[in-house]
């Protein structure tokens, strides 16, 4: 079964010295839905280290971890897109950002 969100807003957080993530979690992507609703974070992994599992929560709060090397991918859809949605599969344990279809060649405007 896949769960999925519909991203409304965002925050980042980079730390420094964070034990969480076996130690070598380096930021949080904080996520909210309709009515600034909290659905979970993204866990930003050192590149290299083991991903920590995806876990769904009893209460609907998902956690979902990426390398560090995919922080600035994330960003950019989260800054650039709409709507973004974020999926988990409760079977898999897959976690994704993802946005609806859209037209090929589209482009971005010019400033």
């Amino acid at each position: 079964m896949i769960i999925s969100h519909k991203i409304k807003s965002y925050n980042l957080q980079i730390v420094s010295n964070y034990a969480g993530g076996g130690g070598y979690q380096i930021g949080f992507v904080y996520l909210y839905g309709e009515n600034k609703s909290y659905i979970g974070h993204l866990g930003i992994i050192k590149d290299g280290q083991t991903l920590p599992e995806n876990r769904l929560y009893l209460n609907g709060v998902l956690n979902i971890y990426f390398h560090e090397t995919e922080l600035q991918s994330i960003l950019d859809t989260l800054r650039n897109e709409n709507p973004v949605l974020i999926k988990f599969n409760k079977d898999s344990k897959w976690g994704a950002i993802e946005t609806n279809k859209e037209p090929v060649g589209d482009g971005e405007l010019a400033a």
